[in-house]
Protein backbone atom coordinates (compact mmCIF):
# COMPACT_ATOMS: atom_id res chain seq x y z
CA UNK A 1 0.00 0.00 0.00
CA UNK A 2 2.82 2.36 -0.78
CA UNK A 3 1.87 5.60 -2.44
CA UNK A 4 3.57 7.13 -5.45
CA UNK A 5 4.95 9.92 -3.30
CA UNK A 6 7.05 12.87 -4.38
CA UNK A 7 10.12 11.40 -2.69
CA UNK A 8 11.80 9.77 -5.70
CA UNK A 9 11.01 12.59 -8.09
CA UNK A 10 12.19 15.19 -5.62
CA UNK A 11 15.57 13.53 -5.23
CA UNK A 12 16.14 13.65 -8.99
CA UNK A 13 15.28 17.28 -9.77
CA UNK A 14 17.41 20.35 -9.48
CA UNK A 15 15.57 22.32 -6.82
CA UNK A 16 14.58 25.05 -7.10
CA UNK A 17 13.46 25.51 -10.68
CA UNK A 18 10.38 27.60 -11.39
CA UNK A 19 9.40 25.43 -14.34
CA UNK A 20 9.62 22.29 -12.17
CA UNK A 21 7.31 23.79 -9.57
CA UNK A 22 4.96 24.93 -12.29
CA UNK A 23 4.91 21.44 -13.82
CA UNK A 24 4.16 19.92 -10.45
CA UNK A 25 1.32 22.34 -9.90
CA UNK A 26 -0.12 21.70 -13.37
CA UNK A 27 -0.09 17.99 -12.60
CA UNK A 28 -1.90 18.56 -9.33
CA UNK A 29 -4.50 20.72 -11.02
CA UNK A 30 -5.22 17.95 -13.50
CA UNK A 31 -5.31 15.25 -10.85
CA UNK A 32 -7.56 17.18 -8.49
CA UNK A 33 -10.07 18.21 -11.17
CA UNK A 34 -12.61 15.91 -9.55
CA UNK A 35 -12.86 14.33 -6.10
CA UNK A 36 -14.29 10.88 -5.66
CA UNK A 37 -18.01 10.77 -4.93
CA UNK A 38 -20.09 8.31 -2.94
CA UNK A 39 -23.69 7.21 -2.57
CA UNK A 40 -25.33 5.90 0.55
CA UNK A 41 -25.28 2.30 1.68
CA UNK A 42 -27.46 -0.08 -0.39
CA UNK A 43 -27.18 2.21 -3.39
CA UNK A 44 -23.51 1.13 -3.62
CA UNK A 45 -20.47 3.34 -3.17
CA UNK A 46 -19.55 5.00 -6.46
CA UNK A 47 -16.15 6.58 -7.02
CA UNK A 48 -15.32 9.27 -9.56
CA UNK A 49 -14.07 8.30 -13.00
CA UNK A 50 -11.29 10.81 -12.57
CA UNK A 51 -9.56 10.16 -9.27
CA UNK A 52 -6.32 11.26 -7.66
CA UNK A 53 -3.00 11.27 -9.48
CA UNK A 54 -2.11 7.71 -8.47
CA UNK A 55 -5.53 6.48 -9.58
CA UNK A 56 -7.15 7.60 -12.82
CA UNK A 57 -4.47 9.22 -14.95
CA UNK A 58 -2.96 7.63 -17.99
CA UNK A 59 0.47 9.12 -17.36
CA UNK A 60 2.86 8.18 -14.55
CA UNK A 61 3.26 11.77 -13.33
CA UNK A 62 4.51 11.88 -9.77
CA UNK A 63 3.50 14.85 -7.69
CA UNK A 64 3.35 15.98 -4.07
CA UNK A 65 0.20 16.74 -2.17
CA UNK A 66 -0.91 20.34 -2.35
CA UNK A 67 -1.63 22.07 0.96
CA UNK A 68 -4.87 23.98 1.16
CA UNK A 69 -4.47 27.71 0.66
CA UNK A 70 -7.60 29.56 -0.36
CA UNK A 71 -8.13 33.35 -0.42
CA UNK A 72 -6.31 36.55 0.47
CA UNK A 73 -5.89 36.99 4.20
CA UNK A 74 -5.87 40.65 5.20
CA UNK A 75 -6.00 39.85 8.92
CA UNK A 76 -4.25 37.02 10.71
CA UNK A 77 -7.25 36.82 13.02
CA UNK A 78 -9.29 35.42 10.14
CA UNK A 79 -6.65 33.10 8.80
CA UNK A 80 -8.55 29.84 9.30
CA UNK A 81 -11.78 31.24 7.95
CA UNK A 82 -10.09 32.51 4.82
CA UNK A 83 -8.05 29.35 4.34
CA UNK A 84 -11.17 27.22 4.60
CA UNK A 85 -9.74 25.22 7.52
CA UNK A 86 -12.82 24.07 9.42
CA UNK A 87 -10.75 22.47 12.20
CA UNK A 88 -8.73 25.64 12.78
CA UNK A 89 -11.83 27.78 12.52
CA UNK A 90 -13.62 25.72 15.18
CA UNK A 91 -10.60 25.71 17.49
CA UNK A 92 -10.15 29.44 17.03
CA UNK A 93 -13.76 30.03 18.07
CA UNK A 94 -13.01 27.99 21.19
CA UNK A 95 -9.82 30.02 21.76
CA UNK A 96 -7.68 26.89 21.51
CA UNK A 97 -5.09 28.10 18.98
CA UNK A 98 -1.48 28.52 20.14
CA UNK A 99 0.13 31.78 19.04
CA UNK A 100 3.81 31.54 18.09
CA UNK A 101 6.54 33.84 16.87
CA UNK A 102 9.43 31.87 15.40
CA UNK A 103 11.43 33.37 12.54
CA UNK A 104 14.12 31.95 10.28
CA UNK A 105 15.99 33.95 7.63
CA UNK A 106 17.78 32.78 4.50
CA UNK A 107 18.55 34.25 1.05
CA UNK A 108 16.97 37.57 2.01
CA UNK A 109 13.63 35.97 2.92
CA UNK A 110 12.19 35.90 6.44
CA UNK A 111 9.74 33.12 7.32
CA UNK A 112 7.77 33.33 10.57
CA UNK A 113 5.57 30.67 12.18
CA UNK A 114 2.59 32.59 13.54
CA UNK A 115 0.33 29.99 15.17
CA UNK A 116 -0.37 26.28 15.42
CA UNK A 117 -2.81 23.70 16.73
CA UNK A 118 -2.71 19.99 17.53
CA UNK A 119 -6.16 18.42 17.84
CA UNK A 120 -6.38 14.66 18.09
CA UNK A 121 -4.39 13.57 15.03
CA UNK A 122 -4.59 16.85 13.10
CA UNK A 123 -1.84 19.47 13.05
CA UNK A 124 -2.23 22.96 11.61
CA UNK A 125 0.44 25.63 11.10
CA UNK A 126 0.23 29.12 9.61
CA UNK A 127 3.23 31.19 8.58
CA UNK A 128 4.31 34.47 6.97
CA UNK A 129 7.04 35.15 4.44
CA UNK A 130 8.70 38.49 3.64
CA UNK A 131 11.36 39.34 1.09
CA UNK A 132 11.99 39.28 -2.64
CA UNK A 133 10.28 36.20 -4.07
CA UNK A 134 9.31 35.07 -7.56
CA UNK A 135 5.58 35.02 -8.14
CA UNK A 136 3.59 32.65 -10.31
CA UNK A 137 1.18 33.94 -12.93
CA UNK A 138 -1.63 33.69 -10.35
CA UNK A 139 0.19 36.09 -8.05
CA UNK A 140 0.90 33.36 -5.52
CA UNK A 141 4.28 32.23 -4.27
CA UNK A 142 5.18 28.53 -4.12
CA UNK A 143 7.25 26.87 -1.42
CA UNK A 144 8.55 23.35 -0.97
CA UNK A 145 8.74 22.05 2.58
CA UNK A 146 9.69 18.88 4.44
CA UNK A 147 8.24 17.41 7.59
CA UNK A 148 10.25 15.19 9.93
CA UNK A 149 13.39 15.65 7.80
CA UNK A 150 11.70 14.19 4.72
CA UNK A 151 11.40 10.76 6.35
CA UNK A 152 10.62 8.30 3.55
CA UNK A 153 8.47 6.25 5.94
CA UNK A 154 6.03 9.14 6.32
CA UNK A 155 3.38 9.74 3.67
CA UNK A 156 3.76 13.02 1.81
CA UNK A 157 6.87 14.02 3.75
CA UNK A 158 7.63 16.61 1.08
CA UNK A 159 4.92 18.94 -0.16
CA UNK A 160 4.27 22.08 -2.15
CA UNK A 161 2.41 24.94 -0.47
CA UNK A 162 1.11 28.08 -2.16
CA UNK A 163 1.14 31.38 -0.29
CA UNK A 164 -1.20 34.30 -0.78
CA UNK A 165 -0.15 37.94 -0.97
CA UNK A 166 -0.94 40.26 1.93
CA UNK A 167 -0.14 43.93 2.53
CA UNK A 168 3.29 43.19 3.97
CA UNK A 169 4.31 39.90 2.37
CA UNK A 170 2.75 36.46 1.94
CA UNK A 171 0.92 34.07 4.20
CA UNK A 172 0.64 30.30 3.99
CA UNK A 173 -1.14 27.48 5.74
CA UNK A 174 -0.32 23.81 6.31
CA UNK A 175 -2.68 21.14 7.63
CA UNK A 176 -1.81 17.46 7.96
CA UNK A 177 -2.36 14.36 10.02
CA UNK A 178 0.21 13.70 12.73
CA UNK A 179 2.24 11.10 10.82
CA UNK A 180 2.73 8.56 13.61
CA UNK A 181 0.41 6.09 15.30
CA UNK A 182 1.30 7.28 18.81
CA UNK A 183 0.08 10.78 19.65
CA UNK A 184 2.34 12.45 22.24
CA UNK A 185 0.84 15.07 24.53
CA UNK A 186 3.68 17.56 24.00
CA UNK A 187 6.18 17.48 21.18
CA UNK A 188 7.91 19.53 18.52
CA UNK A 189 7.03 19.33 14.89
CA UNK A 190 10.12 19.41 12.60
CA UNK A 191 9.33 21.65 9.64
CA UNK A 192 11.80 22.89 7.06
CA UNK A 193 11.18 24.99 3.96
CA UNK A 194 13.57 23.99 1.17
CA UNK A 195 12.49 26.61 -1.37
CA UNK A 196 10.51 29.83 -1.12
CA UNK A 197 9.53 31.80 -4.22
CA UNK A 198 11.94 29.88 -6.43
CA UNK A 199 14.93 30.37 -4.11
CA UNK A 200 16.67 27.49 -2.37
CA UNK A 201 17.42 28.14 1.27
CA UNK A 202 17.20 26.79 4.79
CA UNK A 203 14.24 27.86 6.88
CA UNK A 204 14.00 25.29 9.65
CA UNK A 205 11.66 25.18 12.64
CA UNK A 206 10.88 22.89 15.55
CA UNK A 207 7.29 23.96 16.02
CA UNK A 208 6.07 23.26 19.59
CA UNK A 209 2.63 21.66 19.64
CA UNK A 210 0.55 20.74 22.68
CA UNK A 211 -2.17 18.12 22.30
CA UNK A 212 -5.65 19.36 23.11
CA UNK A 213 -7.82 17.08 25.27
CA UNK A 214 -9.33 14.18 23.31
CA UNK A 215 -11.04 10.83 23.83
CA UNK A 216 -10.20 7.47 22.30
CA UNK A 217 -12.90 4.88 21.58
CA UNK A 218 -11.42 1.40 21.15
CA UNK A 219 -12.94 -0.62 18.31
CA UNK A 220 -12.94 -4.24 17.17
CA UNK A 221 -14.69 -4.26 13.79
CA UNK A 222 -13.66 -5.86 10.49
CA UNK A 223 -14.38 -5.55 6.81
CA UNK A 224 -12.95 -8.16 4.41
CA UNK A 225 -13.13 -9.67 0.94
CA UNK A 226 -12.03 -13.24 0.19
CA UNK A 227 -11.27 -12.88 -3.53
CA UNK A 228 -9.23 -9.70 -3.08
CA UNK A 229 -7.61 -11.23 0.03
CA UNK A 230 -7.91 -7.99 1.97
CA UNK A 231 -8.99 -7.20 5.51
CA UNK A 232 -9.50 -3.85 7.23
CA UNK A 233 -9.71 -3.93 11.03
CA UNK A 234 -10.98 -0.77 12.70
CA UNK A 235 -8.87 -0.17 15.80
CA UNK A 236 -10.04 3.09 17.34
CA UNK A 237 -11.61 6.50 16.87
CA UNK A 238 -9.97 9.65 18.22
CA UNK A 239 -12.53 12.25 19.23
CA UNK A 240 -10.87 15.66 19.20
CA UNK A 241 -12.22 19.10 19.96
CA UNK A 242 -12.76 19.87 16.28
CA UNK A 243 -11.71 16.73 14.43
CA UNK A 244 -12.22 12.97 14.34
CA UNK A 245 -9.63 10.37 13.36
CA UNK A 246 -10.47 6.79 12.36
CA UNK A 247 -7.58 4.37 12.88
CA UNK A 248 -7.45 0.99 11.18
CA UNK A 249 -5.09 -1.86 10.33
CA UNK A 250 -5.24 -3.12 6.75
CA UNK A 251 -3.85 -6.48 5.62
CA UNK A 252 -2.98 -7.08 1.96
CA UNK A 253 -1.30 -9.89 0.01
CA UNK A 254 2.16 -9.35 -1.43
CA UNK A 255 0.75 -8.32 -4.81
CA UNK A 256 -1.41 -5.77 -3.00
CA UNK A 257 1.52 -3.65 -1.92
CA UNK A 258 -0.02 -0.61 -3.64
CA UNK A 259 -3.65 -1.23 -2.63
CA UNK A 260 -5.42 1.77 -1.12
CA UNK A 261 -8.10 1.93 1.57
CA UNK A 262 -10.98 4.37 1.08
CA UNK A 263 -13.72 5.14 3.55
CA UNK A 264 -17.19 6.61 3.13
CA UNK A 265 -18.71 7.66 6.46
CA UNK A 266 -22.33 8.51 7.30
CA UNK A 267 -24.02 9.90 10.41
CA UNK A 268 -27.21 8.65 12.08
CA UNK A 269 -29.32 10.68 9.63
CA UNK A 270 -27.74 9.03 6.61
CA UNK A 271 -25.79 12.17 5.70
CA UNK A 272 -22.32 11.62 4.31
CA UNK A 273 -19.52 13.14 6.36
CA UNK A 274 -16.59 14.88 4.74
CA UNK A 275 -13.24 13.08 4.92
CA UNK A 276 -10.50 15.62 4.38
CA UNK A 277 -7.58 13.18 4.57
CA UNK A 278 -7.96 9.53 3.59
CA UNK A 279 -5.65 6.52 3.28
CA UNK A 280 -2.89 7.96 5.50
CA UNK A 281 -0.12 5.39 5.99
CA UNK A 282 1.32 5.52 9.51
CA UNK A 283 3.26 2.25 9.69
CA UNK A 284 3.93 -0.47 7.12
CA UNK A 285 5.36 -3.89 7.87
CA UNK A 286 5.70 -7.25 6.17
CA UNK A 287 4.64 -10.51 7.78
CA UNK A 288 5.30 -13.57 5.65
CA UNK A 289 3.30 -13.14 2.44
CA UNK A 290 1.27 -10.19 3.73
CA UNK A 291 1.64 -6.43 4.02
CA UNK A 292 0.25 -4.88 7.18
CA UNK A 293 -0.53 -1.18 7.16
CA UNK A 294 -1.66 0.97 10.05
CA UNK A 295 -3.73 3.73 8.47
CA UNK A 296 -5.85 6.72 9.36
CA UNK A 297 -8.63 8.83 7.89
CA UNK A 298 -9.62 12.29 9.15
CA UNK A 299 -13.08 13.85 9.47
CA UNK A 300 -12.52 17.61 9.88
CA UNK A 301 -15.18 18.06 12.57
CA UNK A 302 -16.11 16.81 15.99
CA UNK A 303 -18.72 14.03 15.92
CA UNK A 304 -19.18 13.72 19.67
CA UNK A 305 -22.73 14.76 20.53
CA UNK A 306 -23.51 15.32 16.85
CA UNK A 307 -24.45 11.76 15.90
CA UNK A 308 -25.36 8.60 17.79
CA UNK A 309 -23.28 6.40 15.55
CA UNK A 310 -21.06 6.33 12.50
CA UNK A 311 -21.70 4.04 9.58
CA UNK A 312 -18.53 3.25 7.65
CA UNK A 313 -18.45 1.79 4.15
CA UNK A 314 -14.85 0.69 3.60
CA UNK A 315 -13.50 -0.08 0.14
CA UNK A 316 -10.11 -1.03 -1.25
CA UNK A 317 -8.75 0.12 -4.59
CA UNK A 318 -6.94 -3.00 -5.81
CA UNK A 319 -3.59 -2.72 -7.53
CA UNK A 320 -4.01 -4.66 -10.79
CA UNK A 321 -1.25 -4.96 -13.34
CA UNK A 322 -1.74 -4.07 -16.99
CA UNK A 323 -2.25 -7.03 -19.30
CA UNK A 324 -1.18 -7.49 -22.91
CA UNK A 325 -2.87 -9.35 -25.77
CA UNK A 326 -0.90 -10.53 -28.84
CA UNK A 327 -2.35 -9.36 -32.14
CA UNK A 328 -2.45 -12.91 -33.47
CA UNK A 329 -4.36 -14.21 -30.43
CA UNK A 330 -7.38 -16.39 -31.07
CA UNK A 331 -10.38 -14.23 -30.20
CA UNK A 332 -12.37 -13.79 -28.05
CA UNK A 333 -9.78 -13.18 -25.32
CA UNK A 334 -10.91 -12.34 -21.79
CA UNK A 335 -8.54 -10.03 -19.93
CA UNK A 336 -9.52 -10.59 -16.31
CA UNK A 337 -8.41 -9.00 -13.03
CA UNK A 338 -6.72 -11.43 -10.67
CA UNK A 339 -8.36 -10.26 -7.43
CA UNK A 340 -11.58 -8.62 -8.54
CA UNK A 341 -14.56 -9.34 -10.77
CA UNK A 342 -13.47 -7.01 -13.55
CA UNK A 343 -12.77 -8.00 -17.14
CA UNK A 344 -12.38 -6.69 -20.68
CA UNK A 345 -13.13 -9.09 -23.53
CA UNK A 346 -11.23 -8.56 -26.80
CA UNK A 347 -13.85 -9.89 -29.21
CA UNK A 348 -12.22 -9.33 -32.57
CA UNK A 349 -9.03 -7.93 -34.14
CA UNK A 350 -9.15 -6.87 -37.80
CA UNK A 351 -6.10 -5.66 -39.74
CA UNK A 352 -5.70 -4.15 -43.21
CA UNK A 353 -3.01 -2.03 -44.87
CA UNK A 354 -4.01 1.18 -43.15
CA UNK A 355 -5.77 0.33 -39.92
CA UNK A 356 -6.10 -2.10 -37.05
CA UNK A 357 -9.58 -2.37 -35.53
CA UNK A 358 -10.29 -3.87 -32.10
CA UNK A 359 -13.79 -4.75 -30.90
CA UNK A 360 -14.05 -5.17 -27.13
CA UNK A 361 -16.62 -5.31 -24.33
CA UNK A 362 -16.44 -4.27 -20.73
CA UNK A 363 -17.39 -6.91 -18.09
CA UNK A 364 -20.07 -8.61 -20.19
CA UNK A 365 -22.02 -5.36 -20.23
CA UNK A 366 -22.21 -4.92 -16.43
CA UNK A 367 -21.76 -1.19 -15.74
CA UNK A 368 -21.51 -1.73 -11.96
CA UNK A 369 -23.31 1.58 -11.32
CA UNK A 370 -20.76 3.60 -13.27
CA UNK A 371 -21.81 6.21 -15.80
CA UNK A 372 -21.41 5.33 -19.49
CA UNK A 373 -18.94 8.19 -19.93
CA UNK A 374 -16.53 6.37 -17.61
CA UNK A 375 -16.31 3.38 -19.94
CA UNK A 376 -16.14 5.55 -23.04
CA UNK A 377 -13.20 7.39 -21.53
CA UNK A 378 -11.59 4.06 -20.63
CA UNK A 379 -12.08 2.87 -24.21
CA UNK A 380 -10.42 6.03 -25.51
CA UNK A 381 -7.37 6.00 -23.25
CA UNK A 382 -6.80 2.60 -21.71
CA UNK A 383 -7.09 0.02 -24.48
CA UNK A 384 -4.15 0.92 -26.67
CA UNK A 385 -1.83 -0.39 -29.36
CA UNK A 386 1.80 -0.34 -28.22
CA UNK A 387 5.15 -1.60 -29.44
CA UNK A 388 5.90 -4.90 -27.72
CA UNK A 389 9.44 -3.83 -26.79
CA UNK A 390 8.10 -0.61 -25.20
CA UNK A 391 4.85 -1.88 -23.69
CA UNK A 392 5.74 -0.71 -20.18
CA UNK A 393 6.49 2.84 -21.35
CA UNK A 394 3.57 5.27 -21.18
CA UNK A 395 3.71 7.80 -23.96
CA UNK A 396 1.11 9.41 -26.18
CA UNK A 397 -0.88 6.54 -27.70
CA UNK A 398 -0.91 5.67 -31.37
CA UNK A 399 -3.52 7.76 -33.13
CA UNK A 400 -6.93 6.07 -33.02
CA UNK A 401 -10.66 6.67 -32.98
CA UNK A 402 -13.29 5.04 -30.76
CA UNK A 403 -16.80 4.12 -31.81
CA UNK A 404 -19.59 2.90 -29.56
CA UNK A 405 -21.03 -0.28 -31.06
CA UNK A 406 -23.66 -1.11 -28.42
CA UNK A 407 -24.05 1.40 -25.62
CA UNK A 408 -26.23 -0.78 -23.36
CA UNK A 409 -23.80 -3.69 -23.79
CA UNK A 410 -20.69 -1.53 -23.30
CA UNK A 411 -19.22 -2.60 -26.62
CA UNK A 412 -16.67 -0.40 -28.39
CA UNK A 413 -14.43 -0.42 -31.43
CA UNK A 414 -11.03 1.26 -31.48
CA UNK A 415 -9.51 1.84 -34.91
CA UNK A 416 -5.75 2.52 -34.94
CA UNK A 417 -3.91 4.19 -37.79
CA UNK A 418 -0.97 1.91 -38.62
CA UNK A 419 -0.17 3.47 -41.99
CA UNK A 420 2.79 5.41 -40.57
CA UNK A 421 4.24 2.50 -38.56
CA UNK A 422 7.11 1.32 -40.74
CA UNK A 423 7.97 -1.57 -38.46
CA UNK A 424 4.43 -2.84 -37.96
CA UNK A 425 3.81 -6.58 -37.88
CA UNK A 426 1.90 -8.96 -35.63
CA UNK A 427 4.96 -9.68 -33.50
CA UNK A 428 6.15 -6.12 -32.96
CA UNK A 429 2.93 -4.74 -31.44
CA UNK A 430 0.48 -5.81 -28.72
CA UNK A 431 -2.75 -4.53 -27.20
CA UNK A 432 -2.34 -3.04 -23.73
CA UNK A 433 -5.37 -3.20 -21.40
CA UNK A 434 -4.95 -1.09 -18.28
CA UNK A 435 -7.03 -2.99 -15.73
CA UNK A 436 -5.37 -1.02 -12.95
CA UNK A 437 -7.34 2.03 -14.04
CA UNK A 438 -10.60 0.11 -13.69
CA UNK A 439 -9.62 -1.36 -10.33
CA UNK A 440 -8.64 2.02 -8.96
CA UNK A 441 -11.99 3.53 -9.84
CA UNK A 442 -14.19 0.55 -9.04
CA UNK A 443 -12.83 -0.47 -5.63
CA UNK A 444 -13.75 -3.67 -3.81
CA UNK A 445 -16.46 -2.86 -1.29
CA UNK A 446 -16.07 -4.45 2.12
CA UNK A 447 -18.60 -5.21 4.85
CA UNK A 448 -20.35 -2.20 6.33
CA UNK A 449 -19.21 -1.26 9.83
CA UNK A 450 -21.39 0.53 12.38
CA UNK A 451 -19.75 2.29 15.33
CA UNK A 452 -21.88 3.29 18.32
CA UNK A 453 -20.71 6.58 19.85
CA UNK A 454 -23.04 6.53 22.86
Amino acid sequence: MEKNSFQEAYEKIDVPQEDVLKSIQNGMNRADSEAHKTKKKKKTVVWSSVAAATLFVSSSFLSPSLSHVMADVPLLGKVYENFNDSVGRSLQSQELITELNQTASSKGIDVSITNAYYDGAVVGVTFKAKGKMNQEESGKVAGLYEIFDGNEGISDSKEIVHMEKTEDGYIGHIQLSYPKSVLPSDTTFPLEFKTIGGKAGDWRFDVPIKQLPYETVTLDKNGSDELADVNVHFDSIILGKASTAINYTATFPIQGKHDQVRLAVYDDKGEEMNISMDDIDLETSKNGDQYIVKGRSIIPQSVKGETKYLEILPAVAINEKDQFVPLDASTPVEVKAARQNLAVTIENITIDDQTLAVDFQWNNGDAMNKDFSFFKDFAQHNVSLVKESEKEIYEEPIKHSVKTIQKDELRFRSTFDISQLNDFNLNNYVLRTELGILSANIPVELDEVKIDLE
